[in-house]
């Protein structure tokens, strides 16, 4: 009998432990150019694969209700946000849980993140250090929000001289 109340403890702690370590949601970066000059404008598309079932939630969700998505760009790097972020067109309901209208994303969802490089960028090979917040849902559960560091490789060019 022993034996069998281990087992089933061990059993269900593995259950809850999966259940906890679940990630329906995946993200990926591509920069629109794979070079850029010192202080030229560039974009970075960041995208969210999402498992069947689940949702995220936009990135104009309304306060008081689930953690919406939001992408910014760390300091102490040579790159910086130029304008806003711009994500798609949300699915709107009414949310029973949250007891308020909420905005969410499901399959996929993509972000173009509008980005100017220092105009003391190094030339050679770099990256963009991007931060996703963000709070996965099914009918069931929500998981807690996250914070996932993305990394968009591009190369740098020496920056072009003008001749007179």
């Amino acid at each position: 009998m022993k034996i069998a109340g281990l087992v089933l403890i061990a059993l269900l702690g593995t259950v809850l432990t999966a259940d906890c370590q679940e990630n329906p949601v995946s993200w990926s970066t591509v920069s629109m150019k794979k070079s850029v000059r010192p202080g030229q404008e560039f974009t970075v598309m960041v995208s969210a694969g999402i498992n069947p079932g689940w949702h995220i939630y936009s990135i104009s969700q309304a306060s008081g209700g689930p953690t919406p998505t939001s992408i910014t760009v760390p300091g102490k790097q040579p790159f910086a946000l130029t304008g806003f972020v711009i994500g798609p067109v949300p699915h709107s309901a009414y949310d029973q849980n949250f007891q308020l209208e909420t905005e969410t994303y499901q399959q996929a969802a993509s972000f173009k993140i509008p980005l100017i490089a220092a105009k003391t960028l190094k030339t050679g090979p770099n990256s963009v250090a991007i931060d996703v917040r963000f709070q996965a849902c099914n009918d069931r559960i929500c998981l807690p929000a996250r914070t996932v560091r993305l990394n968009a490789r591009l190369k740098v060019d020496a920056e072009r001289t003008t001749q007179k």
